[in-house]
């Protein structure tokens, strides 16, 4: 430090060389259309909070990262109580990255990715959906006094539930007969993967306390929209989970966020076999499933809605998912539209639009 202003000596000179620009991975042109399809999509459900992601599936870059409200231009002059103070920080979060959600069935991707790395077979056992006492449809399991009920719409049982089925459908009953049929340490381990919370605190005798509640993505499950992309991605690249990066260029400066990412390195979550399995069940929750407002888009949207319930409010709307099915460069992506009900109603418009965008600049193919 004695000699850090004397330019003279060679190591300080080498440092005053070293170049000093930040390349950020956020594409302007995209973000700009991610922001005007996520305040669109929520001002005109009358909601108010939301959040989107957009992961380039190759590299981990990403490629849009957008929060709904942000800061309006303009300085208001007049001091804020400390209770208004706290509100307007509390709505101006970056809920891309730090919201935390129940994923409600979008968090059985990773449940779904549980189970195929526990046993490929698995995909092919069979739980049942029945008509419950009370008119809906679901399933009692064991060691809990009160059914695990599928959504409202559900009007109709689902039988005998496979993997697929299952995914397509969005079947709670045979997600929550599949977690306890796996246990909690394979949800845990997958969860590890993306820094998921799937439990409070993460160990096994807490998951086991919720178990089957936590296999369609409520309980203490947590999740952020950020987290949510990268299960997406990871099922759309082979497998493989790549370390999050906010920067383009390795000679920059890190930033937090890199700094973290950098220290991680390419880990397999599915074989490839297992990743085209679910991508394609993915797939068809789009063309004949949960997902079907989306089928007739121009790009081949591959994905999974989620509908999260909360205690004190309407329900979340999730959407999370990759594009184009079948392509040699994707996008991967997260959409959650807050107290909005329906995924497919609410969230799932606004990926479509996030892929057109994505499509109209040239980054899908």
């Amino acid at each position: 430090m004695r000699h850090g202003f004397d330019s003279s000596r060679s190591g300080v000179s080498t440092l005053l060389a070293r170049p000093r620009d930040l390349r950020s991975s956020i594409d302007a042109r995209l973000q700009v259309r991610v922001a005007s399809a996520l305040r669109t999509g929520i001002t005109r459900g009358g909601h108010t909070r939301g959040a989107a992601v957009v992961i380039d599936v190759d590299s981990g870059e990403v490629l849009a990262s957008v929060s709904y409200p942000w800061p309006t231009t303009g300085i208001d002059k007049t001091p804020a109580s400390p209770v208004d103070s706290e509100e307007a920080a509390e709505a101006l979060l970056d809920r891309a990255r730090y919201g935390l959600y129940p994923p409600g069935s979008t968090f059985k991707l990773l449940v779904a990715g549980a189970a195929l790395r526990s046993s490929p077979a698995v995909q092919n056992q069979t739980f049942a959906c029945v008509r419950l006492p009370d008119g809906r449809v679901g399933n009692f399991v064991r060691g809990w006094p009160r059914p695990v009920r599928d959504d409202p719409m559900d009007t109709a049982p689902h039988g005998d539930v496979n993997l697929r089925h299952g995914l397509v459908v969005s079947c709670n009953a045979y997600f929550a007969q599949l977690a306890l049929r796996l246990g909690p340490q394979p949800i845990l381990d997958a969860a590890s993967f993306f820094q998921i919370e799937a439990a409070r605190p993460a160990t096994a005798s807490a998951l086991q306390r919720t178990l089957p509640h936590a296999g369609y993505g409520q309980a203490d499950v947590l999740v952020s929209p950020l987290k949510m992309a990268r299960v997406a991605a990871a099922i759309a690249g082979h497998g493989i989970v790549q370390p999050v990066q906010w920067t383009i260029d390795p000679a920059a400066p890190s930033d937090e966020p890199q700094q973290r990412s950098a220290q991680l390195s390419q880990v397999r979550f599915l074989s490839d076999a297992d990743a085209g399995t679910l991508g394609r069940y993915m797939r068809e929750a789009v063309t004949s499933g949960t997902g079907r407002t989306l089928t007739a888009n121009a790009t081949a949207i591959a994905g999974k809605t989620g509908t999260a319930e909360v205690d004190d409010g309407r329900a979340h709307s999730w959407f999370a998912g990759f594009a184009p099915f079948g392509g040699t460069r994707r996008i991967a992506f997260a959409v959650i539209v807050e107290n909005a009900g329906y995924g497919a109603r609410a969230a799932a418009p606004i990926a479509g639009e996030i892929v057109d965008a994505a499509r109209d600049l040239g980054l899908l193919k």
